[in-house]
């Protein structure tokens, strides 16, 4: 009986999203291609009409994702934006069903409330549709992880060197996902004929590091266009904006949390002062003075401009990313070996010089995928903010007034 029910369940989760899908595809089929979309788009068509795979390109990741998309417009004949598009959705819903299968492989009775979540995102949905390679890099990288806790570690392995083929900063989490393995299945199996045993079961996560190496010495940097943009460097940008944003995403859950907060600052006084040096780097290294933060018609430089125009701005926009660390202190993660996810997260997030939302998916869905179960009124809640602000996002991208 609790099998049909999962399954019925299912079944609409499905039928729900290929409608959205329908409307999202079709909501903005016909507009301009904008931002990034301006880049990738025509490197695929040149792909697809000159039959060369080795173009040069002035995108700055490698091109799995365009590889793909061209291989899908020769399928479909056509190289059109509006084709793409469509294409971008097909691949973004296998990357919806792999954030279900790895759900549900993380923890059945959790895994319908955090696909829904998941579904209607408001940061990752309208990326669904877009010409962007974010998705289709968390694709694969969901099916890394998914493969490793299945203890198929030479296929997480390929999955993670073609999530890096995609972005190469996928690396992380191609690291990551290899230890998280370590550490659920041989964790502290460290003798030289324990080591013996389970090294080669990772040979290729060690393949994956060795070829962005190889590649990033051939190409004198990890990166391929646009370098002078993309420079690898210690920046905090994208790790407070991710607070930031974590605070109003998940705000039910933040509120629930309050009284385990104030327990918490209670038994570790000490996270006053941590919280006091957290302010002073916000204060003295937070900004958005890289070029591409600088256009307005984008909704994050907005939010980002409102974070930092004023002293009194940037004291006010601290207090929710303080409640976010504490909030994040006292929320409890599935199991021990996923809370390996928070230092790879910053990791991630502080060699990149740009402040974007994309960067923030992986992170987001990490977590949504780690954390314990919510009540059914704190997911209620949740879907409802999330469903309002999705509907302004979505409403002002087929409008042409923002671009998230």
């Amino acid at each position: 009986m609790k099998v049909n029910k999962e399954i019925y369940k299912f079944v609409i989760f499905f039928s729900v999203s290929l409608i959205l899908f329908g409307y999202g595809t079709l909501s903005i089929k016909d507009l301009p291609t904008s931002s990034d979309e301006n880049v990738h788009a025509p490197h695929i068509a040149r792909i697809l009409n000159e039959h060369n795979l080795f173009l040069k390109t002035d995108t700055s990741p490698l091109p799995g994702y365009h590889w793909t998309m061209a291989f899908l417009a020769k399928l479909v004949h056509s190289s059109s934006a509006t084709s793409m598009r469509f294409s971008t959705s097909f691949l973004s819903f296998f990357c919806l069903i792999a954030f279900v299968i790895l759900a549900r492989k993380i923890d059945n009775d959790a895994a319908f409330q955090k696909s829904c979540l998941f579904l209607i995102f408001p940061l990752i949905f309208p990326f669904f549709f877009l010409i962007y390679t974010d998705v289709y890099s968390m694709f694969y990288v969901f099916l890394a992880l998914w493969a490793a806790l299945d203890q198929r570690l030479w296929l997480s392995g390929i999955f993670g060197i073609l999530s890096i083929f995609v972005r190469q900063n996928n690396i992380v989490w191609l690291v990551f996902v290899g230890l998280l393995a370590y550490f659920q299945n041989y964790y502290p199996q460290h003798r030289w004929q324990d080591i013996k045993h389970w090294l080669p079961k990772f040979f290729f996560f060690f393949l994956g590091a060795v070829l962005l190496t190889a590649f990033a010495i051939w190409n004198k940097g990890l990166v391929l266009g646009q370098r002078e943009l993309h420079p690898l460097s210690l920046n905090f940008g994208n790790l407070f904006f991710f607070l930031f944003i974590f605070f109003f995403l998940f705000l039910p859950q933040n509120l629930k949390n309050f009284p385990k907060i104030v327990a918490f600052l209670k038994r570790h006084k000490i996270m006053w002062l941590i919280l006091i040096e957290l302010f002073l780097i916000y204060y003295l290294f937070f900004n958005a003075k890289h070029p591409y933060n600088r256009f307005g018609r984008f909704i994050h430089n907005w939010i980002l401009f409102m974070m930092t125009a004023s002293l009194q701005n940037k004291i006010l926009t601290f207090l929710p990313i303080a409640y976010a660390v504490l909030s994040l202190c006292v929320t409890r993660l599935q199991r021990a070996s996923f809370y390996l996810f928070y230092p790879f997260t910053i990791l991630f997030l502080i060699p990149l010089p740009i402040i974007e939302i994309r960067y923030l998916f992986i992170p987001f869905s990490f977590f949504l995928l780690f954390k314990e179960k919510d009540s059914e009124r704190i997911t209620f809640y949740t879907l409802a903010i999330n469903s309002f602000i999705l509907f302004c996002l979505m409403f002002t991208l087929a409008d042409g007034s923002f671009f998230p």
